[in-house]
C-alpha cells in the first residue's frame, strides 16, 4: 500500500497524453438527433464492442430511444455497421450494460419506459407500472445476433422501486463466473434524504437469471447515490470496485467508492471519493494490471469538457476505518472516516465531454466518450492510449491500490 499523499481537489489541468481519437457513432451520419449513453466491452479475444442509445426525436430521455452496438476486430482501428440490438418498439430503451459471459456471447442488460413516461413522473409515482421503467435481458451472439430478448423485471426491481437505470458502462465477470451489473433506483414513498439508491444485479448461470445483490441508500455527506459503474477490485481480484454519482445536490460530495465482499454479494466499506472535481455525472471505471484503478470523468465540476484520466488511491481492504451507518429504505451502509482519493494523471481530450466508459487491455486503454463540436450529444469518440503511456501518468501502479 502506497503511503503516497494526494490532495483533497487538484486546480491545476494535467498534462495532455499521447492518444489517437476516432469517431464510431456520429448522430448525423446515422439519421438521428443525438448518440447518448455509451458502454465499451473489451473481449477476451481482442474485439472492442461499442454500445449506445440512439434517440430519434430529442437528446433528451424521453421519445424513441434504441440500443444499438458496432464491433471493432483490429482494437479500434475499425468499426462494422451499426446494428440495432434493442428496440424501444415506439418508446424508450437505453442505459446499456454489456458483459462477455462464459460461452462468449454477450450478455446486455437494459432498461425502458413508455416515451411519454419522465423521471419527476416515475419519482412520484404518477405513472402505471406498466408504463414505468422497466428491466431487458438481451443475449447476442458474438455478431450481434439476437438469441434472446426478454423482460426481468420481477427478477431485478423490488416492488417499491420507482425509477430504475441499469449502469449504465460495462458490467464484470468475476473469477468465480459470477456476472455483476451496476444500477440504481428510486423508493417510492421515501421518507429518506434522498429517494435514490444503487444496487448490483448478480448473476449465477452465465447471465440467464438474474437477482438483486447489495443494496445501499449511500453514507453520511453523500445519500444520493445513482448512475454507477465497477470494474473488477484491482487488490482483490475475487470482488468488485463501485464508484456512484451523489444526485442529492445539496451535498458537496458527488461521487462516492466502495468495495463488495462475498464476491460482489454485498457492499463493505462506503468512501466519499476525496479529490474528485468533476460534475454529477456518469463515468468509467476500470483498472491498469496490477492497479491502480482508473477513472475517466470531465475535469471540473462547472462543465462538461475536457476529459480527464484519474488514478485512485485509498484504505487497505482488510480496513474499514470508523463508520457511521445510515439506514433507509434503499438500502445500509457504513461510511469510513478515511475516504479513498482521486487526482487527475493526465488529459484525454479538450473539448465538450460528456459520459463515458473505458475499458483496460493488455496494450492499451480505450475510453469512449459522448462529444461533439458543439454539444456532447453529436457523437462517440473512441480515445486510446497506449499501456506505458498510462503507467507513466500513473506513477508506479504496482504499489498504488484504491
Amino acid at each position: 500500500m502506497s503511503s503516497a499523499r494526494l490532495s483533497p481537489k487538484s486546480t491545476k489541468t494535467p498534462p495532455l497524453l499521447a492518444s489517437t481519437r476516432k469517431t464510431v457513432l456520429d448522430a448525423a451520419r446515422l439519421g438521428i438527433t443525438a448518440v447518448r449513453i455509451p458502454a465499451l466491452l473489451l473481449c477476451r479475444d481482442g474485439r472492442l464492442v461499442v454500445f449506445a442509445e440512439a434517440r430519434h426525436e430529442n437528446a433528451g430521455d424521453t421519445g424513441q430511444i434504441d440500443v444499438i452496438a458496432t464491433v471493432s476486430d483490429d482494437e479500434g482501428e475499425s468499426f462494422g455497421v451499426p446494428l440495432t440490438v434493442a428496440h424501444g418498439a415506439g418508446g424508450t430503451r437505453g442505459n446499456p450494460v454489456p458483459i462477455e459471459a462464459a460461452d462468449g456471447d454477450i450478455v446486455l442488460l437494459t432498461t425502458s419506459n413508455a416515451a411519454t413516461a419522465t423521471e419527476r413522473d416515475i419519482l412520484a409515482g404518477a405513472v402505471d407500472t406498466t408504463q414505468s421503467r422497466r428491466v431487458h435481458l438481451t443475449r447476442l451472439s458474438r455478431d450481434l445476433e439476437v438469441r434472446e430478448d426478454r423482460e426481468i423485471t420481477t427478477e431485478a426491481k423490488r416492488k417499491d422501486w420507482g425509477w430504475y437505470a441499469t449502469g449504465p458502462g460495462h458490467g464484470i465477470r468475476l473469477p468465480s463466473g459470477r456476472l455483476v451489473a451496476a444500477a440504481n433506483h428510486s423508493v417510492l414513498g421515501s421518507s429518506a434524504t434522498s429517494p435514490y439508491g444503487a444496487h448490483g444485479l448478480l448473476s449465477d448461470d452465465d447471465g440467464r437469471t438474474w437477482r438483486i445483490g447489495w443494496v445501499t441508500g449511500g453514507i453520511n455527506g453523500a445519500s444520493g447515490p445513482n448512475e454507477s459503474a465497477l470494474c473488477i477490485d484491482p487488490a482483490a481480484p475475487s470482488e468488485s470496485l463501485v464508484t456512484m454519482r451523489n444526485e442529492h445536490r445539496s451535498e458537496a460530495c458527488t461521487r462516492l467508492l466502495a468495495r463488495t465482499r462475498d464476491g460482489g454479494e454485498t457492499l463493505g466499506a462506503t468512501h466519499i471519493l476525496t479529490g474528485f472535481a468533476g460534475p454529477r455525472l456518469q463515468v468509467g471505471l476500470d483498472a491498469l494490471p496490477g492497479g491502480p484503478a482508473l477513472l475517466c470523468a470531465p475535469l471540473r465540476m462547472e462543465s462538461r469538457r475536457d476529459l480527464a484520466l484519474h488514478a485512485l488511491l485509498g484504505p487497505n481492504p482488510a480496513s474499514s476505518g470508523s463508520s457511521k451507518v445510515r439506514s433507509s429504505a434503499a438500502g445500509t451502509s457504513a461510511s469510513a472516516s478515511s475516504g479513498t482519493m482521486c487526482r487527475p494523471v493526465g488529459l484525454l481530450m479538450e473539448g465538450p465531454a460528456g459520459y463515458s466508459d473505458i475499458a483496460v487491455g493488455p496494450e492499451a486503454v480505450h475510453v469512449l466518450v459522448e462529444t461533439g463540436d458543439k454539444t456532447t450529444h453529436e457523437r462517440l469518440d473512441l480515445i486510446t492510449i497506449d499501456l506505458p503511456t498510462a503507467l507513466r501518468a500513473v506513477g508506479h501502479p504496482k504499489e498504488q491500490h484504491p
